[in-house]
């Protein structure tokens, strides 16, 4: 039998669930002043992360789609620092008869600290329980066709309101997570893959100004993380004249914490401090193009 296993990064869904959520994520206890502040945003987005809701509506999509085209297969959710974990969801496939499983990662982008972490701990926990279970994982997709065709429908919905004139003037700041220097130094594909997906993007819905940016970096890092951030880039568009930006996070394949509150308020603040209108292009979510390009990925995985 076959089936799929959607992994994504996860979310607390109540404030309760922060301080386990934090721990696990930096593999230590955080200082009290990290875990309140965390407390705080989320408490501004209504006390939870919206990002576990909407990754198990991906996955019922995804299985509408796989069953439209003739492949009924079961789309399973696990997570990397929240419930349902990975190695819970691994479980219940096992217990479920499943004999060949498609593990594909929601985060387009490969870094040790995403794509590869979450492959790494499909395989551990198939060791782990010496499982003969036929797993296959999609080669990395940040230049998918439909995947690209998906970010430029939604930065067209985006950017409706202006005119040719006004679009070819308006510059875009691409964003996504920052990750530390040194993944990058010792081969981390990432920022290549970004800047990739971000010309691919230009091609179907430009021409614009454009630049890569990095947000959300760790507060309680000690080291030099990848830039430049967005608000640097930001105040250089001011300087150079503009008076509209917009921010694409197309580091992110669903809405939560980091688009919903470091986009939507701290870089919209941002902006109006430099007197820039803001606009930003919201993630694909459940967008149908996004989910016929998950589907894309696991038909090719299974290749018959």
């Amino acid at each position: 039998m076959d089936a799929v296993l959607l992994m994504a990064f996860g979310g607390p869904e109540t404030l309760e669930e922060i301080p386990d959520f934090l721990r696990k994520l930096m593999r230590r206890t955080p200082p009290p002043h990290v875990e309140q502040d965390v407390i705080e945003r989320y408490r501004l987005l209504g006390g939870g992360s919206p990002l576990p809701e909407t990754t198990r509506r991906q996955a019922q999509a995804l299985e509408a789609v796989l069953a439209r085209r003739g492949r009924p297969l079961r789309v399973y959710v696990g997570m990397q620092y929240a419930r349902p974990f990975i190695g819970d969801t691994f479980d219940t496939i096992v217990a479920d008869g499943v004999t060949r499983l498609v593990a594909l990662s929601l985060a387009p982008y490969r870094s040790r600290v995403s794509t590869q972490a979450y492959e790494e701990q499909v395989r551990q926990e198939a060791a782990q329980r010496g499982s003969t279970l036929e797993i296959r994982f999609p080669g990395d997709w940040y230049d998918h066709p439909t995947y690209l065709d998906a970010l430029a429908e939604r930065m067209e919905e985006a950017l409706q309101g202006l005119s040719p004139e006004e679009r070819a003037e308006t510059p875009v700041i691409f964003s996504a997570h920052s990750i530390p220097t040194r993944f990058v130094e010792q081969g981390d594909p990432y920022v290549e893959q970004l800047r990739a997906a971000a010309a691919g993007i230009h091609d179907r819905v430009g021409p614009f100004p454009w630049e890569l940016a990095f947000q959300s970096v760790g507060q309680a890092s000690r080291e030099p993380w990848v830039g430049p951030e967005v608000e640097e880039v930001m105040d250089r568009f001011h300087a150079e004249g503009y008076r509209r930006v917009v921010v694409n996070p197309i580091g992110f394949v669903a809405d939560h914490l980091e688009t919903l509150y470091d986009n939507d308020v701290l870089h919209k603040e941002h902006a109006a401090k430099l007197g820039l209108e803001f606009i930003r292009v919201p993630c694909p979510n459940l967008q149908p193009k996004f989910i016929e390009a998950l589907a894309d990925l696991v038909e090719a995985s299974l290749g018959d």
